[in-house]
């Protein structure tokens, strides 16, 4: 082949190669076409309200609407919580100023340490330019006139309105309403009942246990942002705030105050109840506590010396103290021995003061004793040496049989978070707890209401409502609703009309004399909870305060037709006759000078109880 064909051989093949290559090209470029045209047709057929809608959202926001919580009122339909405006400072933090000299002025006018507002400007770093620093909540007007009239020192100030929880009746109704506070890490990571950061929740009492009907439900706005968040042009709402639920509690702040104010600077509690629905009419735990503190943010300091305050002020006595009920447990023994023919009303014992079992000494309360008794004299005088053989007879699983009848050593169930159990001890309890058998010295101390047995007042007080209505047992409630929880006792009316006469002895002319003055009746009975182990003829009044004995005084009232059941008591008050029967005759007075009305309304509300201690 000569010269001239190679070159055209060449040409050839040059000409073979670039139409492959340009055919390749045509095919790679219909290809990238094709998947163009395929992601075209995905994104605007297929997905295309859904990228609409993405879209749509990166310039409009939803913002929550926050309900209103719902007020609550007593039975007499006055307000215990309500929500009010509150007026709150705050620094724009958007623009090129630097907030601290701003804030070191307003340290002084609003009182707050200049620490805690660095504090809190420094908390907000890191967050969306548009979110201002809170500087303090609830400012008042005084202080927001000072600010405004030197509008030049603080050109990024700014007042807010938003709600707030208020509690008329502040230390009143602490434990019984509770108090509000904003939901926790805990209630957000659980993601319960939809809560959202900020959401304000019931942290204690009816608050918490009524929390969501009180809420509410928030509705929904719907807001155009720009590209950094911040909102421009009219909002437009999508669902109105569904407001929180009125609701009405059993409480009458008459009484609750009449307790409060007998309590004094006491701690201990008191509780009345309806004998006929187990209506609440009176709760008191002292020492108490203003709610207020936390509706308005309370301070690192206050909540310090809250929470290190050796009395407890935040613990509610009523329903998560337990103390040994001392010598109101003769009633739970008197029923016991009757019932399962342990002795008869006929049966006497000869008290002189003490007594030797299992061969050690025991003394009764009165040096000189009680002479002859019968159960009912026994009850009513508060003889020790009686029940110590009834004890010693019985033996505990009778005892524990029943307490367990009457509900104590179990959560009354009442509709309050935080109750306790207490203890009604048995065999297999003592075994499961202490490691130890049962050995009957244990029944003897027992059968006083001292040794392991512990109950709360809320307990005490639902057993005297069965007493007083020949066996019927309620449940303690703070909600005001129609149904009633209640369950018949198998105890016979013979056992109970004796218990009954001898708590109205009590009160006529036995350990419970100071109840009443004669302008109602009352039956009770009296105690006292040792605390510490004394020898034996010191009195009471002698001892130092912390070492005093607790003094009980439960019963009910009036004596013809029950309708009001009750517990009290002074811790380190020595006697109850003296230091608990007092203050039951004073919440008494109250009920009975104005008496409600409307008995469907207030649920019955007619009479209170009193009792004295030995």
């Amino acid at each position: 082949m000569d010269y001239r064909e190679r070159w055209e051989h060449k040409d050839y093949l040059f000409g073979r190669v670039l139409e492959r290559r340009i055919l390749l090209l045509h095919i790679g470029l219909t290809v990238v076409l094709l998947v163009f045209m395929l992601d075209f047709w995905n994104l605007q057929g297929v997905h295309g309200d859904e990228y609409a809608s993405l879209a749509e959202n990166n310039r409009l926001r939803r913002i929550p609407l926050k309900p209103t919580r719902g007020e609550i009122y007593d039975r007499n339909d006055e307000v215990v919580a309500s929500t009010r405006p509150s007026l709150d400072l705050v620094l724009r933090r958007e623009g090129r100023l630097d907030l601290r000299p701003q804030l070191e002025r307003l340290a002084p006018i609003i009182n707050v340490p200049i620490e805690d507002l660095f504090d809190r400007l420094a908390a907000v770093r890191g967050r969306p330019l548009f979110e201002p620093l809170v500087v303090k909540e609830d400012v008042g007007l005084a202080a927001l006139a000072r600010i405004e009239v030197r509008r030049e020192d603080f050109p990024s100030a700014e007042i807010r309105q938003h709600e707030r929880r208020h509690y008329p009746e502040r230390e009143l109704i602490a434990h019984s309403i509770g108090y509000v506070g904003e939901v926790s890490e805990h209630q957000l990571a659980s993601n319960e009942k939809g809560l959202q950061r900020g959401d304000i929740v019931g942290k204690s009492g009816v608050e918490r246990s009524y929390d969501e009907p009180l809420r509410g439900h928030r509705g929904w706005m719907v807001v155009s942002v720009n590209s950094i968040g911040r909102q421009i042009g009219d909002a437009r709402v999508l669902e109105e705030p569904g407001h929180g639920l009125p609701l009405h509690v059993t409480l009458d702040l008459r009484m609750q105050r009449a307790l409060l104010e007998g309590m004094g600077d006491e701690s201990g509690a008191g509780i009345f109840i309806d004998t006929r629905t187990g209506d609440v009419l009176a709760m008191v735990s002292t020492p108490s506590f203003d709610p207020n503190l936390f509706a308005d943010g309370i301070s690192h300091e206050t909540w310090k010396g809250i929470t290190e305050d050796p009395r407890r002020p935040l613990h509610d006595r009523v329903i998560a103290s337990i103390y040994a009920p001392g010598s109101t447990f003769k009633v739970v023994m008197a029923v016991a021995g009757l019932e399962t023919g342990t002795i008869t009303p006929d049966h006497r014992e000869f008290c002189n003061g003490s007594t030797v079992i299992y061969g050690r000494r025991r003394l009764c309360w009165k040096r000189g004793g009680h002479g002859w008794v019968d159960v009912e004299q026994a009850l009513a005088y508060s003889c020790n040496v009686f029940f110590y053989k009834l004890g010693k007879e019985l033996g505990i699983d009778a005892i524990h049989e029943y307490g367990e009848m009457f509900g104590l050593g179990s959560p009354s169930g009442i509709d309050l978070p935080g109750e306790e159990g207490a203890i009604l001890p048995s065999r297999d309890w003592k075994l499961a707890t202490q490691r130890e058998q049962w050995y009957p010295g244990d029944t003897i101390s027992v059968a006083i209401g001292q040794g392991y047995v512990a109950v709360t007042p809320v307990q005490m007080a639902r057993m005297m409502s069965a007493v007083a209505t020949d066996g019927r047992l309620v449940t303690p409630r703070l909600w005001r609703s129609e149904s009633t929880e209640a369950r018949q006792l198998k105890i016979s009316q013979r056992t109970l009309g004796i218990v009954q006469r001898a708590l109205e002895l009590a009160v006529e002319d036995g350990t419970a004399r100071r109840a009443t003055r004669g302008e109602f009746t009352v039956a009770g009975k009296t105690g006292t909870a040792q605390v510490y182990k004394h020898s034996a003829g010191i009195d009471a009044d002698d001892l130092p305060k912390d070492e005093r004995d607790h003094a009980w005084f439960v019963g009910y009232s009036p004596t013809k037709d029950p309708q009001v059941a009750f517990a009290i008591v002074v811790e380190h008050g020595g006697h109850g006759g003296s230091a608990a029967a007092p203050i039951a005759r004073s919440v008494l007075e109250v009920f009975y000078a104005d008496p409600p009305v409307d008995t469907r309304r207030s649920s019955g509300l007619r009479a209170a109880a009193v009792n004295s201690t030995e």
